[in-house]
């Protein structure tokens, strides 16, 4: 199969967002291992697309229309949409596609428009309600926009083939919200790879040099905004802090407050228990997340769309006791596969470490379960296999 693996949201930065990054290129290489050639078209606000050189690319460059029209029209709207309908007509002319996988994140029609002539399926996968979000990510659409956007991705929903879900939530969220009926779906939690295994040597050599070697190290990694609540993370660490001062939590990622991250520590003079790295490679990462004893997900408010996440799986994946607000019910069972806190407050997610620490035999044992849950059905191999089984359905349907 030739599938074009379309990316519409020039808001997302692949070469820097370690979530998403890692997410594509799962999805190509995997698709790649199992004989078929998938083509990432995605809308960017550059032409330079770094850390895909591995892989069939073409970009195309996020264009703002001007004065009132770029007011009242989605940015990835027009211009955008026609942009990415024309290059995937003329990558049907080079050899002919089998059908347009769209990882909708914004507000293009660029796919179902060049499914629609070249009478491909069309198949649509959220990772988030899209719309509402904004309203949680402290952007909120104006009136107009909002209705334009909703207008858009009705016509989406009803001309797809196939939706896929990374959660469930999600379609309860669009449900409850809107009121919408929905196309045929699937929901498939993200995946991970076992890392592979660091001799005692390196674990030793690696906590050495993080200065962590007789210290209870912590690990949150991933996008550092305001609206994912890493404040209060910061600060729900360092009420732990006060009744476990052995204490050390490695803040690996990037986004828009890390210089209020910084300024919190340096306040607080708490540099030796918090260590801000700012982004790292993937493989560094991986690379970490084995010699750290517990990893940290943390998202602020009510669960909304979160009912996983790439990160949580992966310390899952390394046999990690993972601490979590509520959100992440889709993937861990408190107690059994991780922990979760009773809410997202500092107080509470303080507490849960608290109450964790108390108890090493069980976060032990806990660590263990995660693993073996992930081993058994929350790989990318497995993930590939669910995604196949789509394709060749709506294959055949058409």
């Amino acid at each position: 199969m030739r599938i074009v693996y379309l990316c519409t949201n020039p808001g997302l930065d692949f070469e820097r967002m370690l979530g998403p990054k890692i997410h594509i290129q799962a999805i190509l290489r995997g698709l790649r291992a199992k004989g078929h050639k998938p083509i990432l078209v995605a809308v960017q606000k550059t032409g330079n697309l770094k850390g895909y050189e591995e892989f069939e690319t073409i970009v195309v460059v996020h264009r703002y229309l001007r004065g009132f029209v770029h007011r009242v029209i989605p940015p990835t709207g027009v211009v955008d949409s026609l942009q990415v309908c024309w290059q995937i007509l003329k990558l049907n002319r080079k050899y002919p596609l089998t059908l347009i996988h769209e990882r909708y994140t914004g507000i293009s029609w660029g796919g179902l428009l060049a499914a629609k002539i070249l009478r491909l399926p069309y198949i649509l996968q959220m990772v988030g309600p899209g719309i509402e979000e904004k309203t949680i990510q402290n952007n909120p659409l104006s009136s107009f926009r909002r209705w334009l956007a909703l207008f858009n991705q009705k016509i989406l929903l009803q001309n797809c083939q196939h939706l896929i879900l990374n959660s469930k939530l999600i379609a309860e969220f669009i449900y409850r919200m809107r009121g919408w009926h929905l196309p045929t779906y699937d929901v498939i939690l993200n995946g991970a790879e076992i890392p592979e295994p660091f001799t005692p040597e390196q674990k030793i050599n690696l906590r050495n040099r993080l200065a962590a070697f007789n210290r209870l190290l912590f690990l949150y990694s991933g996008s550092l905004y305001r609206w994912y609540g890493t404040l209060e993370l910061i600060h729900a660490f360092h009420l732990a802090l006060q009744t476990n001062p052995n204490l050390k939590l490695l803040l690996i990622g990037g986004g828009d407050i890390d210089t209020e991250v910084e300024r919190y520590i340096l306040n607080h003079q708490i540099q030796d228990s918090i260590v801000f790295m700012g982004s790292l490679p993937h493989q560094e990462l991986q690379q970490i997340i084995q010699v750290v004893d517990y990893c940290l997900v943390y998202y602020s408010g009510e669960p909304t769309y979160f009912g996983s996440s790439t990160k949580c799986i992966e310390y899952m994946a390394a046999g990690k006791p993972v601490i979590s607000t509520p959100h992440m019910l889709e993937i861990i069972e408190d107690g059994i596969t991780g922990f979760m806190s009773k809410t997202s407050s500092p107080e509470d997610f303080a507490a849960k470490i608290t109450e964790v620490l108390s108890n090493p035999e069980q976060a032990r044992i806990v660590g263990e379960n995660a693993h073996q849950k992930i081993v058994s059905g929350f790989l990318w191999e497995h993930y590939i296999q669910k995604l196949i089984a789509i394709y060749q359905s709506v294959i055949d349907k058409k």
